[in-house]
């Protein structure tokens, strides 16, 4: 995979859209920043980082073999690789919190935002960006949020993290074709955070109630199981998982 560091960018997830626009026959490609000014999440939110002190890439990978109705199946691959990949480190209790935020100890220390370019109705290219906290020590105003070096009281070299990142999700990539979604569906199902177990949900009105995450579908939704024995299928801006 062709490697790119660059000091400064807004968003290297756009940066990637971008080198992809103009050179549809790109490689792939990571783009790695140390200073990330315009991070995006899920949901429409910001991703904010320290400079220098955590890990900011996007992926440019052409031709994923996915079809534009299964692109979940990408997200849950690419999350679940990460969080296996991010085991060799000693993290304590990691987990895919859905749809593809990256925990440890309770606390999210990393997320995922893929971005697929569709041409003639198949996916022309996915731009995987992540972000995972590495070394920084305080969040301000995110009690939720954590770092590797948080959860562990100790530092991590960045590039070190970062190849063992790449290496795992570039063969995660390579063979993703020739998985079953049944497969992908069931790895990244004995990953995910609090599933089976008695959970707080909030609805977009901020109304909140209690179930168990039950099942995901193959699309990414989410089947939870309420306190009346329902099963309701929410997809990713009808409910939120409080923790």
């Amino acid at each position: 995979m062709h490697l790119i560091k660059v000091n400064a960018i807004n968003s290297t997830n756009s940066f990637g859209r971008e080198m992809f626009r103009e050179n549809p026959q790109l490689p792939a490609t990571c783009i790695v920043a140390k200073n990330q000014l315009s991070g995006r999440g899920q949901r429409g939110t910001v991703w904010n980082s320290e400079p220098g002190e955590n890990l900011t890439f996007s992926i440019v990978y052409p031709k994923p073999g996915i079809s534009p109705d299964h692109q979940f199946l990408l997200s849950a691959a690419v999350a679940t690789t990460i969080v296996e990949a991010l085991e060799q480190f000693q993290l304590p209790r990691l987990k895919v919190k859905w749809p593809n935020d990256i925990m440890s100890a309770n606390y999210k220390i990393g997320g995922v935002l893929i971005e697929n370019v569709l041409n003639d109705g198949k996916v022309a290219a996915s731009i995987i960006g992540v972000g995972l906290n590495v070394n920084q020590k305080a969040f301000s105003g995110l009690p939720q949020a954590g770092s590797m070096f948080s959860v562990t009281q100790k530092r991590f070299d960045l590039d070190e993290v970062l190849a063992v990142l790449l290496y795992a999700l570039e063969k995660e990539l390579d063979q993703l074709s020739n998985k079953r979604a049944a497969e992908i569906l069931t790895d990244y199902k004995s990953q995910l955070f609090r599933i089976h177990v008695p959970s707080t949900f909030e609805l977009p009105d901020k109304t909140l109630f209690t179930g168990m995450i039950a099942d995901v579908s193959l699309s990414g939704k989410l089947l939870v199981r309420t306190e009346e024995e329902l099963l309701k299928e929410f997809d990713l801006k009808e409910v939120r998982l409080c923790f």
